[in-house]
């Protein structure tokens, strides 16, 4: 690709963009890029012939929405950048309007990643374990699946009735002695020789049918078993062979409210809902013939956008950012890039991926399903914007503050008797925990002494710097874990930063004696008597769940630091424990005391561990009573 592009700001037309400037475009493939007088990105798009594409917003005006006249109207540079064809337009577009995020593009901004099951078919003996980005490894990965804990029942569920082996790392690592998964019959002992490579391989191609949907041939299969086996008089062997029968039909009786028609196929399933400009996507997951769950999106768009736009939109920021695809994509409308979309996801997926808007029979009635599902989302998430909205409202009065708070970030630190101080804050909107502005912290300018005025200062003050200089949103109300010693702290420190008008508020735990009931109080900036908030409100509830959501993450994040110290201090030094090894005992264990605890044939179950690394671990660590003796006098320091 070659990036070019044309900055005429004085024209003739509409946008303030020279003619010339446009006829100079190439008529070729690739991206264009519309910039406003302050240089910010207006728009990204993408084109198979730039020139052409790029003209028809300066030319006529007829039949153009309003959004594009406005657009067209603050259009003061034009950029572009040249492909090899028209599938890598769409990816860089798609790169690109993530990158940038322009306000007239179409915006998908939940990037969360679903756990797929991935089956480690590129080992002798595989095994089961939940990640959230497949790999080119070789291994089988299926899903997504909508939620972690029903993953997990899966797991299980194939551990029990398949005998997938549930240790972990590679079958060498396994000690003579058989452990408590074959004692519980969840493991046929591969690892002792029991059961051998191909009576394990046949175990995996059943719970690759059962995973698959094809459960026909899979308790068809069974049965010939269980009926071989009673012939040969191995009645033990039957018995088992029939409670796979019945655990696999229970299942499915189970899912049968979930099961659909499609002969086993892969699909992602596309419904859309539209209310005035918010439009709100459904997206169902169809593995193996069963709906394995859904997940839904509400985005911004403008009323004038037709569906085939918005459709075209939505699938091209979704699928950019999916690892795994499905054979077949079913929309509700369909885009006028449809066909290079299939040929794209095609390409990535290695097969062809079918992308279709059915407009009759079985496929019809599934996206028809998907969009009334989503209508229904739509009427239940305007209802809770509702209801978030009036509690934030709530919180605005009580508190006496100009802004609706919007976003809330609250802030706590934590410390064991001033050793690993660290901090954390988070980060709420519109009432709910956004993630990806949760933020951990460690203390730099506090050391050996338990200061959390001062640590409040440190963290408040790096936060609102970064995004002061980094130009990120900031918070319509700061909410502080503590009284007001904290508060004064964090006061400090946004006048220190500059930004002292960002509203601040402390909650801290304790009853007073005027009020004995009142579980927390809250403090202002300059104001020596609490505020009072009706215990039980929705405004006080939520500030509640803010700050214990804050506390929690700024324990377990105190936690993993001392337990992380812990293990070092002891396993740093022993011979042939690297640091992938040490993170594999510190997931397994916990802690220090966890790894010297464990049997030896705990420790060989862990990734990577073998029996001459648990004898240097015995040799350089000595006896658990030594470190407890150990452990118990620094406590006492």
């Amino acid at each position: 690709m070659t990036p070019s592009g044309s900055d005429v700001r004085e024209g003739k037309n509409a946008g303030g963009i020279d003619r010339e400037a446009i006829r100079r475009l190439p008529e070729k493939p690739g991206i264009y890029i519309f910039r406003n007088s302050e240089d910010e990105v207006l728009y990204v798009g993408k084109g198979v012939k730039l020139r052409s594409r790029v003209r028809s917003y300066f030319g006529k005006t007829t039949g153009r929405g309003p959004w594009i006249e406005k657009m067209v109207r603050e259009v003061a540079a034009i950029e572009h950048v040249v492909t090899s064809n028209e599938i890598e337009a769409l990816i860089l577009e798609s790169n690109y309007i993530k990158k940038y995020k322009p306000k007239h593009n179409l915006l998908l901004r939940d990037d969360k990643h679903f756990p797929y099951l991935k089956l480690s078919t590129n080992e002798d003996f595989p095994r089961l374990s939940i990640v959230r980005s497949p790999s080119d490894d070789s291994a089988e990965y299926l899903g997504p699946f909508p939620a972690t804990s029903r993953l997990r029942r899966t797991i299980r569920f194939l551990h029990k009735t398949f005998h997938i082996r549930p240790c972990t790392g590679g079958i060498e690592d396994k000690t003579a002695k058989r452990c408590i998964y074959y004692q519980m019959g969840q493991c046929l002992g591969p690892c002792d020789g029991i059961q051998t490579k191909e009576e394990y391989a046949a175990c995996v191609s059943d719970a690759l049918d059962f995973l698959k949907g094809k459960n026909k041939a899979l308790e068809v299969r069974l049965r010939e078993q269980m009926e071989e086996h009673s012939e040969g008089l191995r009645f033990e062997q039957a018995a088992k062979v029939r409670d796979q029968i019945q655990a696999i039909e229970s299942v499915f009786e189970q899912q049968e409210q979930g099961m659909v028609s499609m002969r086993g196929g892969e699909q992602d399933i596309l419904g859309l809902h539209r209310k005035g400009d918010k439009a709100f996507f459904r997206l169902f997951f169809v593995r193996g013939g069963r709906l394995l769950g859904d997940q839904g999106f509400t985005i911004t768009a403008k009323v004038e956008l037709p569906d085939e736009e918005i459709v075209s939109g939505f699938v091209k920021q979704y699928y950019l950012g999916q690892s795994y695809l499905p054979a077949e994509v079913l929309l509700p409308a369909a885009p006028p890039d449809a066909e290079v979309i299939a040929r794209w996801l095609s390409e990535r997926r290695g097969r062809k991926v079918s992308v279709a808007h059915p407009r009759r029979g079985g496929k019809r009635k599934l996206v028809e399903m998907a969009c009334e599902n989503a209508g229904e989302s739509l009427e239940r998430e305007t209802e809770r914007l509702s209801k978030d909205q009036a509690t934030l409202e709530a919180i605005r009065r009580a508190l006496g503050i100009e802004e609706l708070p919007v976003r809330i970030e609250a802030f706590d630190v934590s410390n064991m008797h001033g050793s690993n101080i660290v901090g954390a804050s988070v980060a709420f909107h519109d009432g709910r925990p956004q993630k990806d502005g949760y933020r951990r912290y460690k203390i730099r300018t506090v050391g050996g002494r338990a200061d959390d005025f001062a640590s409040m200062r440190e963290i408040v003050s790096r936060r609102m710097e970064r995004l002061v200089n980094e130009g990120g949103e900031m918070p319509s109300l700061i909410l502080i874990d503590g009284g007001k010693g904290q508060l004064s702290a964090a006061a400090g420190a946004l006048e220190e930063v500059g930004v002292a008008d960002v509203a601040l508020a402390s909650i801290s735990k304790g009853r007073t004696a005027e009020n004995p009931e009142d579980q927390d109080v809250i403090f202002l900036p300059g104001q020596p008597e609490p505020v009072r908030m009706e215990e039980g409100s929705p405004g006080k509830l939520l500030l509640q769940r803010i700050r214990d959501e804050v506390h929690r993450f700024a324990v377990t994040y105190h936690r993993s630091s001392r337990t992380k110290t812990d293990i070092r201090s002891g396993l740093d030094d022993v011979p042939g424990l690297g640091p992938k090894r040490r993170r594999n005992l510190l997931r397994s264990f916990g802690s220090l005391r966890g790894v010297l605890e464990a049997s030896d044939g705990r420790l060989l179950e862990v990734e990577g561990i073998t029996p001459r690394v648990v004898a240097a671990i015995r040799e350089h660590l000595g006896s658990r009573e030594q470190v407890e003796v150990d452990q118990a006098a620094e406590e006492g320091e």
